[in-house]
């Protein structure tokens, strides 16, 4: 009996999964999936807009501890290469927008910071299941790598791999 319910409960997931749009997500060597959101001041970005740019796509919220832990390091590094084509688009999962103004005010954050309230392009777009999480673009528009978890994002490997990206040396 317990075999039984087992095998029917595996069928009846799968079954789901298939049947309601099961598609590929954001993965290395993929194209990454196109969205548009809101930054904090209403405006609407399109991560296609930027096709041509190496862009890394970060997803925190100001709950998080380690995603606020970063956010200056990521500052830095969008600061030194902003000029050579980096683009850093944070998209922040927090329910309401005030916190996030708050935070990118008190932080001085330079990079655009959107707003996925409902999680859409969070978990719909790119199955992301934990915070920080951020995936490098490059200029094609492919996922070239999904990096999870708190980064020293202007540290001297980061900065080097991201130059590489960009076509310098």
């Amino acid at each position: 009996m317990t075999k039984f319910r087992f095998s029917s409960l595996v069928f009846i997931l799968l079954l789901f999964v298939f049947s309601s749009g099961y598609r590929a997500y954001a993965a290395q060597g993929t194209a990454a999936p196109d969205f548009t959101l809101s930054d904090i001041n209403g405006r609407k970005v399109t991560l296609s807009e930027f096709r041509g740019k190496v862009v890394l796509l970060n997803f925190w919220a100001t709950w998080c501890g380690p995603c606020r832990a970063e956010m200056p390091a990521l500052n830095n590094l969008y600061l030194d290469l902003k000029g050579k084509g980096l683009v850093v688009l944070a998209v922040s999962v927090d329910p309401s927008d005030k916190p996030v103004r708050s935070f990118v005010s008190e932080k001085k954050l330079g990079f655009p910071v959107l707003l996925d309230k409902e999680k859409e392009v969070y978990f719909d777009s790119y199955a992301v299941v934990g915070l920080p999480a951020a995936f490098l673009i490059d200029k094609k528009g492919m996922v070239v790598e999904k990096i999870m978890g708190e980064q020293e994002w202007d540290s001297a490997q980061m900065k080097e791999k991201i130059i590489k990206l960009l076509g310098g040396r």
